[in-house]
C-alpha cells in the first residue's frame, strides 16, 4: 500500500471507525479472527456491527475489542480475499461478549459465479468475453426496464434511447452493429428461455408521418425481481445460441427464494420530472417585433401586422409538465431448505413530460424451487405476469410533413392564444388557424384530444426440471411460454383539425403473441484425471413463434362523445385488416469445458440451427466456436509479482443472424384494391406480390475473434480486464433492386460485408474497506471501429432522410465502402454572400475544389462526419459510511456527430413567410428570408456528451425492535442532473429510424427531463 493511501485511510478511519474505551453504560465485543483452515491469526480483518459506525481492525494475535452498546446486534468480519462471516451477540452494559470467527479463503473476483449460455461457471474458468451487472447497484432512480439498468455499465454495449417518454425502447448494440437491414438488437433471455423481443402492441396511425415509436417488450420486467444481468459479448461466449447470438445476447436472472422465516419486504418511491433542456424560440413581443422589422423592410406586406395576435404563448411550456412517477414494491420470500419461494407484486405510475402521456404497469411475479428424492429431482417455476396501459402521444421522431405535437409547438405562431372564448356562448375552445385539414395545429389541443391508447397483458413463464442421475450425469427439461395479448385504440375527433378531414376516425387493432420453447438437456461433469476437469453439455431445443393481428376503422361520426369504444357509431366503416405469421426454429447444440490445475481452460461449442425463415436449401447452419484461458499468475514465474490475478482469454466463434421477417424466401401475396376483377354481376378485390421470392436466401453470419486479458492487484482490491476482438459479418441480409421488369422492385439477398473492429477496458476498485466504511468505484470504457467493407458491387445505399418542408427526397447518410455506418454525406457549406444567399463549395469532375456556388451539385458532396462515438465510457462510485451510503454515475460518449435536422428546418427566418415561428438563432443568421433550408455540413455538430446520469443518497434507520422491522432505509436519487456538452439542440443522444442502418438524426425527439426521487425501503 502506498504512503498516501496509508494516510488517507488512516485519516477517514479516524473520522468513521469507532473503537472507543469502555463506559459505564456500554459493554463491549471481543474475540480472535483466524484463517478457516490454518487456523492461524488474521491481522487487519474488520470486525463491525451491521448498520452502525462501529467496529475495529484485529491487531497481533488476531484479537479485536471494541465498545458497542447494550442490544442484540449482527457483528460481521470481512477480509478482501476471504468470505465474511457474522454471527449474532447480545451486549450486556459493563460486560463484555465474545465472538471468534473463522474466515474461509474466497477469491472474491475469480470464485464469483457468473450465468452463462445453459449453465453457470465460475467467473476464473471463463474463457469467453462475459460483463456482469448486479442489479441491486443499477436499479437506481426512476428505471422501468432492463435497458437503463445496462445503459453505460458494460463496455462495448451502447444503450441509446429511441425517445424521452416513459418505458421508451432503446437501440442496443454489443460491439457495434454488424447487419445493414436485418435486426442489431442483441437476444435476450430470461431464467434461461430465450424471448422475441418484438412490439407486444400494434402500431398506430401517424399523424402525416410514421406513428409513435413503440414501448420497450421488456416493460414487462419489473427491475427490482432482477438479480443480475450478463451480457455475452464475443462469438466464444455466445455461439452457443448460435443463429440469434450475432449480435450479442443478455441473460437476465431473476432473484429466488431464500430459506426461513418469511419475510416482507417493501419499496417505494414518488419522483417529479421536468424537461432537462429546451428550444430557444421566439416569444410573442420578438415575433411581432420581427414582423414589424420585415414590414418596415418592404419584405412583407403591412397586412401582416393585423394579422399577429395579442397573446405571448410559450408553446413548449404549455405543452410539457411537471410530471409525477410512483413505484410500489411489495416482496414475500421464505420457505424450508427443500421448498422455497419469492412472490412479488409492482405497481408503476409514470407520466410523462408532455400531456396526456405516460405508462402504468401492474406486475406480479413467482419464483419457486423445490427439491425432492434426497435432492436428486429440483423443480424450478419462474412466472411474470403484467398488465401494462400506455398513453401515447402523436410523436413521431421523425415527423411528416404535417407534423406532430413537437413540430407544432415549435411553429405555431406565440401571438395566439391556447384557448379562446365564443362571445355568445362563453364556452371555450382550442384556438385553431383554420377548421380543415392543414400542416399547422395547436399542440395543446393534439396533446389533449387525440387518443391513441394500448394495453397489453403479457405473461412469461418457465419450469425447470432437473434430475441427477448419478456419476455426475444430469438431465433437465425447460419448458418456456410467453404469451401476450395487446390492443391499440385510437380516436382522432373531428373537433381537431386532424380528424375534422375524416369528421372523426377510430380504430382498434388487436395482436396477440405466443411463443413456446422447450429445451432438453445432458449434462456430465466430473474429475478424467488427476487435477483434470470436465463438463460436457448435449441439448436439443425447438421455438414455435405466432403472431396474430386483426384491426377495424370507422369514420364519420356524428359526435365525438363515443372516441373509440364504438366503432359502430361511424357512418363509413373501413374494410377491416387482419394478418397472421409464424415461424419455428430447432436446434442441436453442446460444449464441453475442460480444466486443469484451475490454471489452464479449454472451452468448445458447436450449434446446428435450422429457421423456417430461409430457402429450402439453406433452412440450417453450423455455428461453432472455440476458446481458452491460462491463468499466468498461478505460474512459478510470475510468483511473487505484483499480480494477486493474471489471466489470458483466446477466443474465436461464428454466430448467425435470422432477423428478417417470416416468408422471407418466398413469394407474398397481399390484397390489392388495384387487382379489382368483376365475375358476373360481382366484383372481387385480388391478389397481387408485395416479396420476390429468393429460395436462395441463407444466414447471415458473423465470425469473431475475442483476446482478453484480466487482472488483479493487492489480493484482487484492483481487477478489471482489456480486450480486443475483431468481427467479419457477411452474407449481409440487405433488400436491392432487382432487374426490370419484375412484379416487385427489390428483394433481399446476402450480399455485402461489414467489419466492427474494437478495444474494451473495464477497472474496479475497492479503495477503501474499513469499519464503517466503504468504498468502491468502477470504470468502462468501449472504441468500436465500424467499416463497411463491401456492397455486392454498389457503390453506396443513400439512406438517412431528411425530414421537413422542402426535403421530400433529400438524404443525409450514404453507406459506402470504406465508410462506417452513420456516415454523413452532403454538400460543404461555405458561408453566405452579400445577398444573403447559401454558398458550397465546388468541386470539378477531378475533386479539385474551383471554388464556391449557391446550388450544391453532385460533384461537392463529401464526407461530412461519422455518427459513431470516438469512445463511450462510463463511472460508478459508491460510498458506505456507517448508516449512509452514497453513489454516483457518470456516462459520456465523445467524438460522434449529429445532424442537427430541428435546427435545418427551425433555424429559418423564412419560416415567418408561413406565419410559423423559428429558432431564435436565425434573428443573428446573415441567410435572407427567401432562402430554403438545404441540407449541408452547417447542420451536422458535435454530439460528444458527459452526463451525470444518476446520483443517489441513503440512510439506514435505527428503528425499535418493537415495530417489527430488521431493516429501513430512506433515500433520494436524481436522474439527469446534469449535461455538459456543445450540441445546441435538445439532446445529442438521439435516435431516429429514418432509413437502412441510419444513426445520429435529431428531429425534435421527445425530450429527456430531469428527475428527482424520493423513496423508502423497509423489511421485516
Amino acid at each position: 500500500m502506498s504512503m498516501a493511501r496509508r494516510l488517507l485511510v488512516g485519516f477517514l478511519a479516524s473520522l468513521f471507525v469507532t473503537a472507543g474505551s469502555l463506559t459505564a453504560q456500554d459493554g463491549s465485543v471481543r474475540g480472535r479472527v483466524v484463517d478457516a483452515m490454518t487456523l492461524a491469526p488474521i491481522v487487519g480483518a474488520s470486525v463491525s456491527i451491521e448498520g452502525l459506525p462501529i467496529g475495529t481492525l484485529t491487531g497481533e494475535g488476531g484479537t479485536y475489542e471494541f465498545a458497542a452498546p447494550p442490544g442484540t446486534h449482527q457483528v460481521r468480519a470481512t477480509l478482501i480475499g476471504y468470505a465474511p462471516d457474522a454471527q449474532e451477540v447480545t451486549v450486556t452494559a459493563g460486560q463484555a461478549v465474545t465472538a471468534d470467527f473463522e474466515l474461509q479463503i474466497q477469491a472474491i473476483v475469480m470464485e464469483e459465479i457468473v450465468t452463462t449460455g445453459y449453465g453457470v461457471q465460475r467467473r476464473l474458468a471463463i474463457t469467453g468475453s462475459i460483463a456482469t451487472v448486479n442489479a441491486d447497484d443499477a436499479d437506481v432512480g426512476v428505471i422501468s426496464n432492463v435497458n437503463q439498468m445496462i445503459e453505460g455499465r458494460v463496455p462495448g454495449l451502447t444503450v441509446t434511447q429511441n425517445t424521452g417518454e416513459p418505458g421508451a425502447g432503446a437501440q442496443i448494440r454489443i460491439r457495434g452493429g454488424t447487419s445493414i437491414s436485418a435486426s442489431n438488437e442483441p437476444l435476450y433471455v430470461i431464467d434461461g428461455v430465450p424471448i422475441q423481443n418484438v412490439a407486444t402492441e400494434p402500431s398506430g396511425i401517424g399523424v402525416g408521418g410514421d406513428p409513435s415509436l413503440p414501448r420497450s417488450p421488456l416493460n414487462l420486467l419489473n427491475p427490482s425481481d432482477i438479480k443480475s444481468i450478463t451480457v455475452l459479448k464475443d462469438a466464444s461466449a455466445a455461439a452457443i445460441y448460435g443463429s440469434r447470438a450475432a449480435n450479442g445476447v443478455i441473460l437476465i436472472e431473476t432473484k429466488g427464494g431464500q430459506p426461513g422465516q418469511v419475510s416482507i419486504e417493501y419499496d417505494g418511491y414518488a419522483s417529479i420530472s421536468s424537461p432537462s433542456s429546451h428550444l430557444n424560440v421566439l416569444d410573442g413581443g420578438e415575433y411581432r417585433q420581427f414582423i414589424q422589422s420585415q414590414v418596415s423592410a418592404g419584405v412583407l406586406d403591412a397586412s401582416r401586422l393585423d394579422g399577429l395576435g395579442a397573446a405571448n404563448t410559450n408553446w413548449e411550456q404549455a405543452v410539457t409538465r411537471s410530471a409525477l412517477t410512483h413505484n410500489h414494491n411489495l416482496t414475500f420470500t421464505g420457505g424450508t431448505q427443500a421448498t422455497r419461494f419469492r412472490a412479488s407484486l409492482n405497481y408503476m405510475n409514470q407520466e410523462g413530460i408532455a400531456l396526456n402521456n405516460g405508462f402504468q404497469r401492474y406486475q406480479g411475479r413467482l419464483n419457486g424451487t423445490h427439491t425432492a428424492f434426497d435432492d436428486r429431482l429440483r423443480l424450478d417455476l419462474n412466472l411474470t405476469s403484467s398488465h401494462i396501459e400506455n398513453n401515447y402521444l402523436s410523436a413521431q421522431n421523425g415527423g411528416g410533413f404535417e407534423g406532430d405535437v413537437f413540430q407544432n409547438m415549435v411553429i405555431f405562431n406565440p401571438t395566439e392564444p391556447i384557448m379562446v372564448t365564443d362571445p355568445e356562448t362563453g364556452l371555450q375552445s382550442f384556438f385553431e388557424i383554420g377548421t380543415g385539414a392543414q400542416s399547422v395545429r395547436n399542440p395543446v389541443a393534439m396533446a389533449e384530444q387525440l387518443q391513441d391508447q394500448a394495453s397489453t397483458t403479457r405473461t412469461l413463464g418457465s419450469l425447470k426440471t432437473t434430475f441427477e442421475l448419478g456419476s455426475g450425469l444430469s438431465a433437465q427439461a425447460i419448458l418456456g411460454v410467453d404469451r401476450s395479448e395487446g390492443t391499440r385504440r385510437t380516436y382522432f375527433p373531428a373537433a381537431n383539425p386532424v380528424g375534422a378531414q375524416f369528421n372523426g376516425l377510430a380504430r382498434q387493432v388487436g395482436r396477440d403473441k405466443t411463443d413456446l420453447t422447450f429445451q432438453g438437456l445432458l449434462t456430465w461433469q466430473g474429475q478424467i484425471a488427476d487435477q483434470q476437469s470436465l463438463e460436457i453439455v448435449g441439448g436439443y431445443e425447438a421455438a414455435d413463434y405466432q403472431i396474430r393481428e386483426f384491426g377495424a376503422e370507422s369514420r364519420d361520426f356524428l359526435t365525438d362523445a363515443f372516441g373509440f369504444s364504438n366503432l359502430g357509431a361511424g357512418g363509413v366503416t373501413q374494410r377491416p385488416f387482419s394478418w397472421e405469421e409464424d415461424s419455428r426454429l430447432v436446434s442441436v447444440l453442446s460444449r464441453a469445458n475442460w480444466s486443469y490445475k484451475d490454471r489452464y481452460f479449454l472451452t468448445a461449442v458447436a450449434r446446428y440451427d435450422g429457421s423456417s425463415r430461409f430457402g429450402a436449401g439453406n433452412k440450417w447452419a453450423f455455428f461453432p466456436g472455440i476458446s481458452g484461458a491460462w491463468r499466468l499468475s498461478e505460474e512459478d514465474f510470475l510468483a511473487g509479482g505484483p499480480f494477486s490475478e493474471l489471466r489470458l482469454r483466446v477466443g474465436w466463434g461464428k454466430q448467425g443472424n435470422q432477423a428478417v421477417p417470416p416468408y422471407s424466401s418466398l413469394i407474398v401475396l397481399e390484397t390489392n384494391d388495384g387487382a379489382r376483377y368483376v365475375f358476373g354481376n360481382s366484383a372481387f378485390t385480388g391478389v397481387a406480390p408485395v416479396r420476390n421470392p429468393n429460395p436462395n436466401l441463407k444466414w447471415e453470419q458473423t465470425t469473431q475473434i475475442n483476446v482478453g486479458l484480466d487482472f488483479g492487484f493487492d489480493n484482487n482490491l484492483f481487477s478489471g480486464s482489456i480486450e480486443y476482438y475483431r468481427k467479419n459479418t457477411s452474407d449481409l441480409l440487405l433488400t436491392v433492386p432487382v432487374a426490370q421488369p419484375a412484379v416487385v422492385s427489390d428483394r433481399l439477398e446476402n450480399i455485402g460485408k461489414v467489419r466492427n473492429t474494437g478495444v474494451e477496458a473495464s477497472l474496479d476498485a475497492v479503495l477503501i474497506n474499513r469499519s464503517g466504511l466503504n468504498w468502491q468505484a468502477g470504470f468502462v470504457l468501449g472504441m468500436n471501429r465500424n467499416e463497411v467493407v463491401d456492397l455486392g458491387g454498389r457503390s453506396f445505399i443513400a439512406t438517412g432522410g431528411v425530414s421537413g418542408q422542402g426535403q421530400s427526397g433529400q438524404v443525409s447518410q450514404r453507406i459506402i465502402p470504406g465508410e462506417p455506418l452513420g456516415t454523413f454525406y452532403g454538400p460543404e457549406y461555405a458561408g453566405v454572400d452579400d445577398q444573403g444567399r447559401q454558398l458550397f463549395n465546388d468541386y470539378d469532375d477531378n475533386g479539385q475544389l474551383t471554388g464556391t456556388h449557391t446550388t450544391p451539385e453532385a460533384n461537392d458532396f463529401r464526407v461530412l462526419g461519422d455518427a459513431n462515438p470516438d469512445f463511450s465510457m462510463g463511472i460508478t462510485s459508491k460510498l458506505d459510511m456507517g448508516r449512509f451510503d452514497a453513489s454516483v454515475f457518470v456516462r459520456a460518449d465523445v467524438g460522434q456527430d449529429v445532424f442537427n435536422n430541428t435546427a435545418l428546418v427551425y433555424s429559418t427566418k423564412g419560416n415567418a413567410l408561413q406565419d410559423k415561428n423559428f429558432l431564435r438563432s436565425a434573428l443573428s443568421d446573415p441567410i435572407g428570408i427567401f432562402e430554403p433550408a438545404i441540407y449541408s455540413s452547417r447542420w451536422i455538430e458535435s454530439g460528444s456528451f458527459v452526463r451525470l446520469q444518476n446520483l443517489t443518497l441513503g440512510y439506514r434507520l435505527d428503528l425499535p425492535a418493537s415495530f417489527g422491522i430488521k431493516s429501513a432505509r430512506i433515500y433520494a436519487s436524481a436522474d439527469n442532473l446534469f449535461l455538459l456538452t456543445g450540441y445546441s439542440g435538445y439532446d445529442p443522444e438521439v435516435h431516429v429510424e429514418s432509413g437502412l442502418a441510419s444513426r445520429g438524426i435529431d428531429y425534435l425527439a421527445y425530450p429527456r427531463s430531469r428527475t428527482f426521487t424520493f423513496g423508502l425501503q423497509i423489511g421485516s
